[in-house]
């Protein structure tokens, strides 16, 4: 008997202590239940901020009153800010949303928060996006996608379009960070070594063959090809893939992954993070807004008056009153343009200018001449001058003139092209938008800082040639802020 009430004791001490720990755990895993809704709920008050923000007038403007919105959702609610009570530190030009995801549970709230840096009237991100097909030609032909302030939100800037990415050869050049010697780029800011564009201290020491490194981890460094498909409509390519597709020189087969590209297409010069699916809205800008902001500018009154147009105050320009301007410019290298500029009509750049602090808005084609130079810059210490448009190249509302080919085999009708001759250079800050597409011929050169969109009108035109020149393009996503739609999230982070 006593050793059966022994046992017994045993047994039933031992049951009790099991129940109270089979307990405890129950609660410890109900607690971290109620910690994974707030989590979840925090998620939703980001995106519902996010959706505020894009339906708003003004994106960039909005904000939420210092208390916050509270919303009640699933089993608990969410509060959230932008710009306002605790939603501060993502720095100059950037929208901070915060949210608080709230459960109850056993008579306490469960509380988390995050934080989400993002751009405010900025769809997606992408430093070179165009609609129809990017072609990158020639083993003279240097692309670098750099971000404008190394270690900011964002990274390295991602190239991408609806229908193709095109290596048109093997020996093009992306990313390409000093693979056996140090390559030096003379910039508007001086002289460096490649890699420093990227934040590299000295030279990174990967091994670019791509059957014994095919992903070396400087790829990190880099940006993604999106292959990207519209949110509305269709856009066919050559692959019969839904997505925009990756190849070289005339093969229809899509590289899925960068190994790919590098190893089984041997594009061994070309560098990027991976390659994404996104699904993205197509874009454009109004042609009019420009010619209204042209035509209330008055700050290049003076200039007008000097140049021989007394009567003129505003900043919209026919062909020949444009090209006088740019003359006098040229002969006057301290003198320079402000604001927005409207040029009604297609312009031909025969010499280098400096105009200044100004959004080049085109009425049709732009071409910078054989070794000429244009320079457009903007005071990117400040917000607005990050968000200022660069070259705005509208075309005509009707495309209807006599084809041109004004150098290299390329064609210009009043569509809206952009066209850098051989040994020309372009110093540019903001955004450069083509209503149909962009080409640099061999020795062509482009030294900016902002992003690039290059739309199509339906013509044969790619959006987007490199064939032979050197583009320096470090990507500012304040520059996408142009288009005025949306918000892109740069990074967010758990608070607690």
């Amino acid at each position: 008997m006593i050793a059966v009430s022994a046992t017994v004791l045993f047994v039933t001490v031992t049951s009790v202590a099991l129940i109270a720990l089979m307990n405890t755990d129950m609660t410890h895993a109900s607690i971290q239940h109620a910690v994974a809704r707030s989590f979840y709920i925090a998620q939703a008050g980001l995106e519902e901020a996010k959706i505020q923000i894009s339906e708003a007038a003004d994106p960039m403007a909005y904000t939420t009153p210092a208390g916050g919105m509270t919303v009640a959702y699933g089993t608990g609610r969410f509060t959230y800010w932008v710009d306002a009570g605790p939603a501060s530190g993502c720095g100059p030009g950037l929208k901070t949303l915060e949210s608080l995801g709230q459960v109850a549970f056993l008579g306490r709230t469960i509380p988390v928060r995050v934080r989400a840096c993002g751009v405010a009237g900025t769809p997606f991100l992408a430093a070179l996006f165009g609609v129809s097909e990017i072609q990158l030609q020639g083993p003279t032909s240097r692309m670098y996608l750099a971000p404008y302030l190394v270690g900011t939100p964002g990274g390295g800037g991602s190239l991408g379009s609806f229908t193709e990415i095109n290596f048109s050869d093997n020996d093009v050049r992306l990313n390409a960070l000093s693979e056996a010697a140090i390559d030096t780029l003379t910039l508007r800011d001086g002289s460096f070594a490649d890699y420093e564009l990227f934040g590299f201290s000295e030279r990174p020491d990967y091994n670019p063959n791509p059957t014994a490194d095919p992903m070396p981890w400087v790829m990190s460094a880099f940006g993604d090809l999106i292959k990207a498909q519209p949110t509305i409509g269709v856009l066919p390519n050559r692959c019969g893939t839904r997505y925009a597709c990756v190849t070289v020189g005339d093969s229809i087969t899509d590289a899925r992954r960068i190994s790919d590209l590098r190893v089984d297409s041997y594009v061994r010069h070309a560098y990027m993070k991976s390659t994404r699916e996104e699904t993205v809205p197509r874009l454009a800008l109004n042609p009019e807004v420009f010619r209204i902001q042209a035509a209330h500018n008055t700050a290049n009154a003076d200039i007008n008056r000097e140049v021989g147009f007394p009567g003129k105050d505003d900043s919209t320009y026919e062909f020949f009153q444009f090209y006088r301007i740019v003359a006098y410019l040229a002969a006057h290298p301290f003198k320079s343009l402000q604001g927005t500029i409207y040029v009604d009509g297609s312009f031909r750049f025969l010499k280098s200018v400096n105009l200044g602090n100004i959004t080049l808005a085109v009425g049709g084609d732009l071409v910078v001449d054989t070794k000429a130079s244009v320079v457009i810059r903007h005071d990117l210490s400040t917000v607005t001058g990050r968000r200022t448009p660069g070259i705005v190249v509208l075309g005509f509302r009707d495309p209807v003139g006599r084809r041109r080919e004004p150098c290299g085999g390329q064609h210009v009708d009043g569509s809206g092209r952009l066209v850098l001759c051989g040994g020309s250079t372009i110093v540019v800050d903001g955004l450069i938008y083509t209503e149909d597409g962009m080409a640099i011929e061999s020795g062509g050169s482009v030294d900016q800082v902002g992003a690039m969109y290059h739309n199509n009108r339906g013509t044969p035109h790619p959006s987007f040639i490199n064939h032979g020149g050197t583009i320096v393009l470090r990507f500012d996503p304040l520059a996408l802020s142009a288009f005025g739609k949306g918000i892109a999230i740069l990074s967010w982070q758990q608070l607690h």
